[in-house]
């Protein structure tokens, strides 16, 4: 892992091997990973690999090379390779946008997490968890902790840098007799970091889910936890991608500033809130800001890179993850709540499903935001305001626009679950008229 300094001095090397105008991005998502399966640990992994990738301009052209070596002739032979690429570059479409040279906030980190969750820390996690279970059970998943860098800089004198630690943990505790129950969380605070909790959730959730039934396929009223919020709102936003965008393959095409969902939702990228992973810049080097991407039921932002935001005359959000060109996703999401709690949600339906969360989801028809997907780990009738009875996994098949349209309660309580590079943080929901078309018999 490079110290801001180290990762400084390599920008200022290729500053000078480079002739031409250049930028530079090093990324570094180390992992130290610990896997389990059948209440054994079977694997611990540590992954290092630094890349530093450069990227150097001629007008419209431009052209990158990567490396992982740091050593003076390592980065000379890199900047020769991309300048050697440079002269047989096509020309582009655009010139590239420079980032204002402009300070950022600087990425907390807190050392408590790598003391903590080193392979003693998590073996020893992971072994607590184990021993908690009745012998008719048996739990599988992983516990890791990344250690998450990078750093930009360009000819323009601009550098960014952020580093911190991030644990990881998932955990799918199943019944003797296939019944499973599902718990994850992912955390850059030591002080939410409560594996033992989302451990429980999982073991719970199997312990209830013994003996499901099959029930009538068809129109249900259904109750998601958040982490089934996030299985779905993950193919939302991926809609609001600007080269998506662009290209037509979105729902949003043409439906800027329309209502599209219910009023009462609302959904920014917002990198100012803590529980997510703030990173103040992307990998482009522009400042992310905070962005309003749906509020109110109405479409307001998709997300861009330098290059498609060049093509719609915008500026650049700060939401490119890589290329330029790839249009921007959202790293921050937050969701507005409601003023329900998860019981009160569940009494208050007549006949409906409590959903955990989703699998093997995938879309049918992006254009019209059409999902399908599979319940997993803990799906559960309910009748006459009552969780009555675990139920067989059962397909989905529904347009997103449709059930977030028909939302008609949201918890006031939002909680970080995994998404799609970092937490989110979302409430549970009740949707009317939520459509299972196939299931287990």
């Amino acid at each position: 892992m490079l110290s801001k300094q180290q990762a400084h001095n390599i920008v200022t090397k290729l500053q000078s091997y480079a002739k031409s105008d250049m930028t530079v991005n090093i990324m570094d998502n180390g992992e130290k990973l610990t896997r389990f399966a059948n209440s054994e640990i079977h694997q611990n992994v540590e992954i290092d690999d630094t890349i530093i990738n450069l990227t150097v301009h001629d007008g419209k052209k431009s052209a990158s090379s990567q490396t992982n070596a740091f050593d003076d002739e390592s980065l000379k032979k890199l900047a020769a390779d991309a300048e050697a690429m440079l002269k047989h570059a096509p020309e582009g479409e655009f010139e590239p946008v420079q980032p204002p040279v402009e300070p950022i906030p600087e990425t907390a980190n807190d050392e408590r997490l790598s003391k903590a969750y080193g392979i003693k820390g998590r073996a020893d996690a992971v072994k607590r968890c184990i021993s908690s279970l009745d012998p008719d059970y048996t739990t599988a998943g992983v516990l890791s902790l990344t250690n998450n860098m990078r750093a930009f800089g360009n000819r323009s004198g601009l550098f960014h840098y952020y580093q911190f630690d991030s644990v990881n943990f998932e955990a799918v505790v199943t019944h003797k007799d296939g019944d499973t129950g599902f718990g994850a969380l992912e955390t850059n605070n030591p002080d939410t970091c409560d594996i033992g909790a989302a451990f429980k959730t999982a073991y719970d959730k199997a312990r209830n889910a013994i003996g499901p039934v099959f029930t009538d396929l068809g129109a249900y009223t259904v109750v998601l936890e958040p982490a089934a919020v996030a299985d779905l709102l993950m193919f939302m936003l991926i809609g609001l991608n600007g080269a998506r965008y662009q290209k037509g393959l979105s729902f949003a095409s043409g439906l800027l500033g329309q209502k599209v969902f219910g009023e009462n939702v609302t959904i920014r990228d917002d990198v100012t809130n803590p529980a997510t992973f703030q990173r103040f810049f992307d990998a482009e080097g522009f400042r992310r800001q905070p962005l309003a991407l749906v509020e109110n039921g109405v479409l307001k932002n998709v997300l861009y890179c330098s290059k498609t935001a060049q093509k719609d005359n915008a500026q650049p959000t700060g939401h490119s993850v890589g290329s330029s060109g790839d249009g921007g996703y959202p790293l921050n999401v937050v969701m507005e709540g409601g003023d329900s709690s998860l019981p009160e949600m569940i009494s208050s339906v007549k006949k409906g499903i409590l959903v955990t969360h989703f699998h093997y989801c995938n879309y049918v028809n992006p254009k019209v935001l059409q999902v399908t997907g599979l319940t997993r780990d803990g799906t559960f009738m309910i009748e006459d305001g009552r969780v009555t009875s675990p139920l067989r996994n059962m397909r989905f098949t529904e347009s997103l626009i449709n059930a977030f349209s028909n939302i008609t309660a949201l918890s006031r309580d939002v909680r970080p679950v995994p998404f799609l590079s970092g937490p989110a943080l979302l409430p549970a929901v009740v949707i009317k008229d939520f459509h299972f078309t196939s299931g287990q018999k």
